[in-house]
């Protein structure tokens, strides 16, 4: 009987450990995507609504070759105090797309690079540092970080971490 009461607490103490352990977060490895190393494509101005107002940022960061997501270019440029606007444009076919929760969204650092996109050249993740242009208007807006994946013609958040503003550095 002693014997099944020690197992029944160490079986809880190793329970109790594992909900106490942090969330994990996505990790760029889980979205791998192979590097293209091909001709790159000229930027398409006419494949994005809007694209066209930022003809010299996206052909000037086009020329800077593949970043993210193994045949893709991010384009990043400011567009006010703690406000950064991006684009991405496929090096393979010159498309570009200005998805709503890169453009124009707030900037705020919780990360230890202080980068406000993180992504990698091999990897479909994106992680966003702040809060995206949806919720810049809001009374309280949701401010962390932002993990989504690139799907090849979107981006679909996987998961938020709220942080507050106030720890931003």
């Amino acid at each position: 009987m002693k014997e099944i009461f020690v197992a029944f607490q160490l079986i809880s103490l190793l329970f109790a450990g594992s909900l106490a352990r942090p969330q994990s977060v996505p990790r760029f490895e889980d979205y791998s995507a192979p590097v293209y190393r091909g001709r790159l494509a000229p930027v398409n101005l006419r494949s994005a609504r809007g694209a066209s107002s930022f003809r010299t940022r996206l052909r000037e960061g086009a020329r800077e070759g593949v970043n993210f997501a193994g045949h893709y270019t991010m384009v990043q440029w400011g567009c006010g105090a703690g406000c950064l606007d991006a684009g991405i444009i496929d090096a393979k076919t010159g498309m570009v797309y200005l998805p709503d929760e890169i453009a124009g969204f707030m900037v705020w650092f919780w990360n230890d690079n202080d980068e406000a996109l993180q992504f990698k050249p091999n990897s479909r993740l994106l992680v966003l540092s702040g809060a995206p242009a949806s919720e810049a208007n809001s009374d309280s807006p949701k401010t962390g970080l932002y993990y989504y994946e690139w799907t090849g013609t979107r981006l679909k958040l996987i998961k938020f971490v709220a942080k507050s503003r106030e720890d931003a550095h």
